[in-house]
Order: structure tokens, then sequence, then C-alpha cells
């Protein structure tokens, strides 16, 4: 009746948890005791009938005692067997995404011109208003490290580029910022009393005179793509919770090439659900949401993060002159 209940009503797990953390897991897991109980029965009914037709006493506890165990045993090779023989797939290819990673032997030297590709769902982002100055952008041609950036965004109907570059003006027009940049990791230590963020210290470069630019351009005329791709979509396990053939394997690449695609750098991210051994079922919901949760336990595997947009990356692979946040007017000094 438990495993019922838990099936229909999946957040009865989390109330469960309310009793003590036991409760909870026990709630959890009656789905899948249901199944195995089941099987097991039906395993000891077999077991029986075969002692039967064979000529043994099945009323004897010596053959009762091994009508229970044998299905104990089967149902304990196949509960790990099942994740193992599923898992080996995407195991393999997680190897082989992995294999194809480029490491540099050092920081990365940037040419005047880098074309930087983001995902189309880049935080900040609109179909209609074509790629954005965004952080690593801005970091790049504020720092001097580069005189001009070409931004891309791949769409599944095409793609949008558009050139960006600093002009010296007695006013700025309105910049072309996205709505909100990436936060790269320590960008607000050791920034001085002044601007804090790198949305603040530009503004404050433009107001100084130093304009961002748009203008049209082409990802040919670049001599390095700096890249963010999603390479790879998976399923997740929660729009199919009762499936055990599903693909869950994601990959996000990093990838650094030259303009004739030797590829200088490649760090492929790849999150997965791979079957929990012994297999098992789960149960679960919110209580602030109506998402609900009942099917066959997963674990996730993370490899390689890179963080939105490669930001978890890029400041050692590019170095500190060209990651750092952008000086404030008149500040000599390099600011780290």
């Amino acid at each position: 009746m438990a495993a019922l209940i838990v099936m229909a009503f999946p957040v009865t797990a989390v109330f469960g948890l309310f009793l003590g953390i036991l409760p909870g897991i026990i709630l959890g897991l009656t789905p899948a005791l249901f199944i195995y109980l089941l099987v097991w029965g039906a395993l000891r009914w077999l077991a029986l009938k075969f002692a039967t037709v064979a000529g043994f006493n099945s009323e004897s506890w010596q053959v009762g005692w091994m009508a229970s165990l044998v299905p104990v045993a089967i149902l304990m090779i196949v509960a790990f067997r099942i994740p193992e023989t599923i898992n080996a797939p995407h195991e393999q290819e997680i190897a082989q995404l992995e294999a194809t990673d480029v490491q540099p032997p050092d920081v990365i030297k940037l040419p005047a011109t880098v074309a930087i590709e983001l995902p189309s769902f880049s935080y900040g982002r609109r179909r209609s208003e074509g790629p954005f100055c965004e952080a690593l952008c801005l970091r790049l041609l504020y720092n001097g490290v580069v005189s001009r950036v070409i931004a891309v965004a791949r769409f599944h109907d095409g793609t949008e580029v558009a050139g960006y570059r600093i002009e010296r003006r007695d006013q700025c027009p309105k910049p072309d910022l996205p709505r909100s940049l990436i936060v790269w990791p320590q960008q607000h230590l050791k920034m001085g009393t002044g601007p804090r963020s790198v949305e603040q210290r530009v503004e404050a470069r433009m107001a100084a005179g130093e304009c961002l630019v748009r203008e049209a351009a082409r990802i040919e005329d670049a001599g390095m793509v700096i890249a963010v791709r999603s390479i790879k979509a998976g399923t997740s396990s929660l729009r199919k919770p009762w499936s055990l053939w599903l693909d869950t394997v994601n990959a996000k690449r990093l990838e650094v090439s030259e303009a004739d695609g030797r590829v200088l750098y490649r760090r492929t991210q790849i999150t997965a659900e791979l079957l929990s051994a012994p297999l098992r079922s789960t149960a679960g919901g919110g209580l602030l949401t109506s998402v609900t949760y009942v099917g066959w336990a997963y674990r996730v595997v993370n490899i390689q993060p890179l963080g939105p947009d490669g930001r978890d990356i890029l400041p050692a692979l590019l170095g500190k002159e060209a990651s750092h946040p952008p000086d404030v007017p008149n500040t000599v000094h390099s600011v780290q």
C-alpha cells in the first residue's frame, strides 16, 4: 500500500523526511522494494515447484531455505548487472569525449582580432538583438589586449555576427551591452574604492570618451575563435523516470582555435545521469513547487565544469592581462 501511495503521490516521500531521515528514505524506496518482493515471491514459487517436480519435499526447512535464498542471489546479480550494462556505453562515450581534449603548454597569446562564439541561450541575449559584447569581449577590448572582437551567436535557423571595437569620441552613443553580464570568479576582489563591477568600469571608460562601437563583421576576419558550444544534449531522467534506456549524456565544450582551424585548447564539460547500483527507485517533490518525481534512482556525474560561458577556465587560459576587470579611467596600475 505504501508503494502505491508513493508512486501516486511522490511528495509523500518529502513529508516522510519531516518524520526523520530514515522514514523518508524508506518511503522513497518502497516502490523498488515492492517490485523486488514481487519478483522474489514469483521466483520462490518457481523454485518450490521445481523442487517438487524433482522429487524433493517442499515442506522441509532445507528446501524452504534454498527456495528463499536462490531468488535473493538472482535478484542481487540482476540489481547490479542491469545498471552496469546500461551505464557501460555512456561511460565509454564520456571517455571518448574526454580523449579529444587539448591542453596548451602555456597562456594563449591573442591576435589583434578575436571571434567569440557563445551559446545562443547565453544570459541576457535576445534573438532579434544579435550578439552583444559580453563579459569576455569587454575585458579583451578595454584591457587593450585585442583591437577588435567579433561576437558570434549561432541559432537553429542561422548565425548572427557583430563586430566591436573601441573608438575615441567626445560623446559616446548608448552602449550596446547585455542586460546582465556573467560574473567571473573574484572579479570584485582588490578593485579599489572606485566602480566595482565590470559594467560600472566600462561605463566610466565610455564617459571618458572610450566608446564601444558596433559594426558589421565576418567570422573570417578573426585570427582566432574562442567558442563555447553545446555539442550534445541528453535526456533528463525526469522526462521518463521509469525508462532504463535513456541517453542522459550532455556535453558542452570550450575551444580555442586559430583561423586555419588548428585547435590550441579544448575542454569538454560532461554531465550525465547514470543508473545507481543496485537498481532501485527514488521518490520526492517540493513543498513550494508542483514538481514531483518517482522513478529509478540515478547518480549525477559532472566532469570538468566550465562555468557559465567558460568563466571558470578563461582567466587562467588567457592570463591576467586579458581577463582582469578593466581599469577605471586614468588608472595606470594593473588591477588584478
